[in-house]
C-alpha cells in the first residue's frame, strides 16, 4: 500500500528526469536553443508540456503541482544553507547595487500584479468570470517564479475553492521563462553593440552556447567535508536539507492548531519560508558549535541549482492546456502588457540609478530576474559579464535579503488574499509601490538620465 502511494511521485521525477535530458540533447543540437540560450529545464518543459497535454504521459498534472511546490521549500532550505564565500565587510557600492535591485524588484512584484488584477477585471466584464485576483498571480509568476506561484495558487484552490489557480499561475510563468529569453537575450545583444557592457566578449563561448562542457573543461563542484568511510558528503548535505524539510513539516502542523481558521493558510502554504529561516538558525548553531565548515557551500549551491531546473520542467508540465487555451486571449494580453511595462520601467530606472559603472548589467540582470527567476537573471548577466567581473551577480545574492525584509508583508498577504478582499489587496500593493519609488528618490536612486 505505501509503495503504491508512493509510486506516482517516483513515476512524475522519472518524466521530469526523462524530458530534463531531452532538453539537454536539444540544446546541444539546435541552434535556435542556442542562441537565445534556452536552458535545458525549460526545453524539456515545452516538450513534457506536449506530452502530458497529448495524453501520452502516464502521470497526472497534480503530481507535478506537488512536486514543484516541494522541490520550492527545499531549494529555499538550500539558500539558507549556503554561507557567503566573501571575507570581511561588504564594500558600500556593493551594498548600494543591491539594494538599487531590491527596490526595483519589489516594486516589480506589485506593480505587476496591480496590472494583472486590472486587466482580468476588465475582461470579466465580458467573458465567463475569473476570480480576478488570478491575475495578480502574473507578479508571482514573473518576479518570484514557478515555485512561489505553486504555493500561493494551490492554497488558493485548496482553502479557498478558487479554480483554475494554479494552472493559470503557472501558465505567467511559464511565459515569463519565454519573455526573460526572447526579449532578455536581445536586449543583450543590444547593450553589447551601444557600448553600455564594461566585460562583455565578442563572441559567447562554445560551452556556454552547447551548455555542454568538453572532457577536461569543467570545474570542480564542492569539497569533501565528510570521510567516506563514514558517510559520502554528498549524501551528509542532503541529509541536511532533508531533516530541516521535515522540520519545518513538524512546525507547520503544530501551527495549524494554533491558528484561526482565516490564517491557516500561513502555515504549509509558507513552508519555503520558515523552511529558510530554520536553514539559517542551523548553519548559525553550527558556526557556533565551529562546524559549519561540514556545510559545503558549492555543493548546497548545486542542490538549489538542481532544484530549479527540476521545478521548471514540473512547472511547465502542470499546466493543463484545457484551462489554459479557455482563458488564453486574458492571460496573453496580461504576460504582453506586464512584459511591455516591465521593460520600460526597468530601462527608465536603471538609467536613472546614478551609477558610474554596471548600470546596464543591472539592469539586464533586474530583467531576468523580474520575467523569470534568479537563474534567468544570472543567465543574461553572464551574456555581457561571463567571468561575472562586475559586483552585479554579488549584488542579486545580497539583494534577495533586502528584498525579503522589505516584501515580507506580500507574502503574508498573499496567501489569505480571498479571504482579505481585493480592495485591501490592492492597497497593500499600491502602497508597496509607491514606498519603493520614494525610497529610490531617497537613497539617490532617480536621478537624470545617465545612458
Amino acid at each position: 500500500m505505501l509503495a503504491n502511494s508512493f509510486m506516482p511521485l517516483l513515476v512524475g521525477l522519472g518524466w521530469l528526469s526523462l524530458m530534463l535530458l531531452v532538453g539537454v540533447v536539444l540544446r546541444a543540437k539546435i541552434r535556435f536553443f542556442q542562441k537565445y540560450l534556452f536552458p535545458a529545464s525549460l526545453i524539456g518543459g515545452i516538450i513534457g508540456f506536449v506530452v502530458i497535454n497529448a495524453g501520452w504521459c502516464t502521470s497526472d498534472y497534480n503530481i507535478f503541482t506537488l512536486i514543484a511546490f516541494h522541490l520550492f521549500g527545499l531549494g529555499f532550505i538550500s539558500i539558507g544553507l549556503t554561507g557567503s564565500d566573501s571575507k570581511g565587510s561588504t564594500p558600500k557600492s556593493i551594498f548600494r547595487g543591491s539594494l538599487w535591485l531590491a527596490l526595483i524588484y519589489i516594486f516589480s512584484l506589485s506593480f505587476q500584479s496591480m496590472i494583472g488584477a486590472s486587466i482580468l477585471g476588465g475582461f470579466n466584464q465580458f467573458m465567463e468570470p475569473l476570480y480576478q485576483g488570478i491575475g495578480s498571480l502574473v507578479g508571482a509568476g514573473f518576479a518570484q517564479g514557478p515555485g512561489q506561484t505553486v504555493a500561493v495558487a494551490a492554497v488558493w484552490e485548496g482553502s479557498y475553492k478558487i479554480p483554475h489557480a494554479v494552472s493559470i499561475g503557472l501558465s505567467f510563468a511559464a511565459f515569463g521563462f519565454f519573455v526573460a529569453a526572447l526579449v532578455g537575450v536581445p536586449l543583450a545583444n543590444w547593450g553589447v553593440r551601444k557600448g553600455l557592457t564594461a566585460h562583455a566578449p565578442k563572441d559567447l563561448p562554445h560551452e556556454f552556447q552547447v551548455g555542454l562542457f568538453k572532457s577536461g573543461q569543467g570545474s570542480q563542484i564542492g569539497k569533501q567535508t565528510t570521510h567516506s568511510a563514514n558517510v559520502d558528503t554528498f549524501a551528509f548535505q542532503l541529509a541536511l536539507v532533508f531533516a530541516i524539510y521535515f522540520l519545518t513539516y513538524l512546525e507547520c502542523n503544530i501551527m495549524l492548531t494554533i491558528f484561526p481558521k482565516v490564517l491557516h493558510a500561513m502555515t504549509h502554504g509558507f513552508a519555503f519560508f520558515y523552511g529558510m529561516v530554520n536553514a539559517m538558525i542551523i548553519r548559525a548553531i553550527m558556526r557556533k558549535l565551529n562546524i559549519d565548515h561540514l556545510i559545503d557551500n558549492n555543493v548546497q549551491r548545486r542542490v538549489t541549482g538542481s532544484t530549479v531546473d527540476f521545478m521548471i520542467v514540473a512547472t511547465m508540465m502542470a499546466v493543463q492546456l484545457t484551462v489554459v487555451w479557455a482563458f488564453i486571449i486574458p492571460i496573453l494580453t496580461i504576460v504582453v502588457t506586464v512584459s511591455a511595462v516591465t521593460l520600460l520601467y526597468v530601462l527608465y530606472f536603471s538609467r536613472r540609478s546614478g551609477f558610474e559603472k554596471y548600470g546596464f548589467e543591472r539592469a539586464l540582470a533586474i530583467f531576468g530576474n523580474v520575467t523569470g527567476t534568479v537563474a534567468s537573471g544570472l543567465l543574461l548577466l553572464r551574456i555581457v559579464d561571463p567571468d561575472f567581473e562586475s559586483p552585479v551577480a554579488t549584488e542579486m545574492g545580497i539583494s534577495g535579503m533586502l528584498a525579503l525584509i522589505f516584501g515580507l508583508h506580500i507574502a503574508f498577504v498573499a496567501y489569505p488574499q480571498p479571504a482579505i478582499g481585493m480592495q485591501k489587496w490592492y492597497i497593500v500593493l499600491a502602497a508597496t509601490a509607491v514606498v519603493m519609488l520614494v525610497l529610490l528618490k531617497v537613497f539617490g536612486f532617480w536621478k537624470k538620465k545617465a545612458w
